[in-house]
């Protein structure tokens, strides 16, 4: 061994042959060790005498690369820009003018390039590319082989999501693998097609890709920042301008449109009846546009800044590559300011625009009456459609006609109702049988579910088959009275004409307000039997909620309360013996209704809409 860790062939000469009788018989390590030296010395050999052949003809069939691509090659090239600006601000539109300009310049004055296009996109975002309109129509005129090279100021303005980038650029050397398009970045110093220069631009791009991620970032901490600190960001909208201090101030011929807009929809007008009175009108909107939808008419009563609130960031971006919004249901802070600036139109007149438009028969505000006086003191009349009641506002309502005193007695009355106060001394013989017991098919019945009210044929016919009639509702004595009426009612329902008989009307506001008083089940439907009371226009039809029975399903039911007790049944006949003529003939009184507030009457609201008309 002449070096530690080589073998020497000439070493195996040197060991003693006593020594050799000490290996296995089966291993011939050296003679194995020899052939392996043996071919590796041929393959040597080859592959010298190979070369030296080869150094020969070389010169006749060797063909070098092309040189590394440049975009200063002489070959003629049409060449195309792209520019892109996030925003349509005037430094931004500045911007890319100047870069057509520029570029316009740089390429005439390149003497082997041709402009081909200068493709730009205002006020797109670079995260994605759905929107970037320029950007699609230059992949395609790429794809028909219109240019050969394009020419853009930076990666971040090509694209700052870097898988959108990489796959662009890609598309553009693949395409036609023939004649590959490069794209020049000109402040990185980077041609696609240059092979060296892909390190840097996987570099660069990544580097924009988190740019925009942390401008994003930037973005959501600088809003935390000025909302915290009462710094509320704004906008100019339909009816509003605003000012560099932050303020909304009306701007006074759209706040005509807004103002329309609301009190027509209050009259009874629809979203797509006011689209067409716009239309007609010629009116603007923010944009200039003069034709208007039904759409555009419901969003402009979304907003609180017509009502002189300000909610700041109602929406939050959870995705800022994919441009994906949602509501902000708490996953930012935000904040809600009432009267932040003056209104056009009164927070009152807005509760009652949202509530006919939650209601299932977008007729406009519907008064509520309430009787003040005689045997149905205390009863509401109201649309059964309309959403602009709850138990809570209905109860306040019936008991604001009472003294003190008859409050209590009415509480004590509903709770014997309700066997409550007797416990267990109720015996047998102070119970009566619920008149639901005795519903057949000539009985008039009302049933409720937990969107409507349906009358039986026999209702009709106990109130004369007349044209109108009137819903009065007690929310402590749980009894409803169906009455006639007339056109001019306020409270009117259309109840039958000369070729149709109106037994349905749909009632979900009023229908839940009674289930969640009553503790009904929303599935199920409850009956309920009528009286009927009175004589020529006074008739009536008494139907007391309590004493219902459950339809479970087709024929089927179950009784909801099977007796009741003797002493509230006796309260109950002398108070309906009691109802007079004049009862029942007494018109209710418009009341303001507690989830408005105070609004104009219907006809102060269709003067000020002759108005509106008239000065557009």
């Amino acid at each position: 061994m002449n070096v530690e860790g080589q073998y020497n062939p000439k070493d195996v000469e040197c060991i003693p042959v006593e020594n050799l009788e000490v290996l296995p018989s089966g291993a011939d390590w050296q003679s194995r060790h020899l052939e392996s030296e043996r071919r590796k010395a041929e393959i040597r050999d080859r592959i010298h005498k190979q070369t030296e052949q080869g150094q020969k003809t070389a010169k006749d069939y060797f063909r070098p690369a092309k040189p590394t691509p440049s975009i200063y090659d002489s070959d003629l090239k049409r060449v195309a820009v792209y520019a892109r600006v996030s925003t349509s601000s005037e430094e931004q539109i500045s911007s890319i003018e100047n870069q057509t300009l520029y570029y316009t310049k740089k390429i005439a004055e390149t003497e082997n390039w041709n402009l081909q296009d200068i493709y730009s996109d205002e006020g797109k975002s670079g995260t994605s590319l759905r929107k970037r309109d320029a950007f699609k129509r230059m992949m395609r005129d790429a794809k028909d082989q219109k240019m050969d090279l394009i020419i853009c100021a930076s990666i971040s303005r090509f694209a700052r999501n870097f898988s959108d980038c990489m796959t662009q650029i890609a598309a553009l050397k693949t395409m036609h693998p023939a004649h590959p398009i490069g794209v020049y970045f000109e402040t990185e110093n980077i041609y696609t097609l240059n092979p060296s220069s892909q390190y840097s631009l996987d570099i660069q791009a990544l580097l924009a890709d988190w740019e925009s991620g942390n401008k994003s970032r930037r973005m959501i901490l600088s809003y935390d920042q000025r909302i915290m600190t009462g710094q509320y960001p704004v906008a100019d909208l339909m009816g509003y301008r605003h000012t560099k201090d932050g303020r909304l101030v009306i701007e006074p011929e759209e706040a005509k449109t807004v103002r329309f807009i609301f009190l027509a929809f209050i009259q009874g007008y629809n979203y797509d009846q006011i689209a067409a009175v716009l239309t007609q009108k010629k009116r603007s909107t923010l944009r200039g546009r003069q034709e208007w939808n039904g759409m555009m008419v419901a969003n402009i009563m979304k907003n609180e800044r017509r009502w002189g609130d300000l909610e700041a960031r109602k929406s939050i971006v959870v995705d800022y590559k994919l441009g994906k919004v949602t509501k902000n249901n708490g996953n930012r802070c935000s904040a809600y300011v009432p009267e932040h600036h003056e209104a056009i139109v009164s927070p009152e007149i807005a509760r009652a625009a949202h509530l006919v438009a939650s209601s299932s028969k977008k007729c406009g505000v519907q008064d509520i009456v309430v009787i003040r006086q005689g045997a149905l003191k205390g009863f509401v009349g109201i649309h059964p459609n309309w959403s602009g009641i709850n138990a809570e506002s209905i109860r306040s309502l019936c008991l604001s006609t009472y003294l003190p005193e008859e409050v209590m007695k009415l509480n004590d009355i509903a709770e014997m109702r309700a066997g409550a106060t007797l416990g267990k001394a109720l015996q047998s013989e102070y119970m009566t049988v619920s008149g639901t017991c005795f519903i057949n098919q000539s009985s008039p019945v009302m049933t409720i579910s937990k969107n409507g009210i349906r009358f039986s044929k026999a209702c009709h016919s106990r109130l004369d088959d007349c044209e109108y009639v009137e819903l009065l509702y007690h929310p402590i004595l749980q009894v409803v009275i169906l009455r006639k009426s007339d056109h001019g009612s306020s409270t009117a329902m259309h109840w039958q004409d000369d070729n149709d008989v109106h037994s349905a009307f749909s009632a979900r506001a009023f229908s839940g307000l009674v289930f969640q008083t009553l503790n009904w089940r929303r599935n199920c439907r409850y009956q309920c039997r009528g009286i009927c009371r009175g004589q020529g226009n006074a008739k009536f039809l008494i139907f007391e909620l309590d004493e219902s029975r459950i339809l479970t399903g087709k024929n089927q039911y179950e009784q909801e309360n099977c007796s009741m007790n003797l002493k509230c049944r006796l309260y109950r006949s002398k108070w309906v013996q009691s109802i007079t003529v004049n009862d029942v003939m007494e018109s209710g009184q418009v009341v303001e209704n507690p989830m408005i507030g105070a609004i104009p009457s219907k006809n102060e609201v269709q003067r000020e809409l002759d108005d509106l008309l008239m000065s557009m």
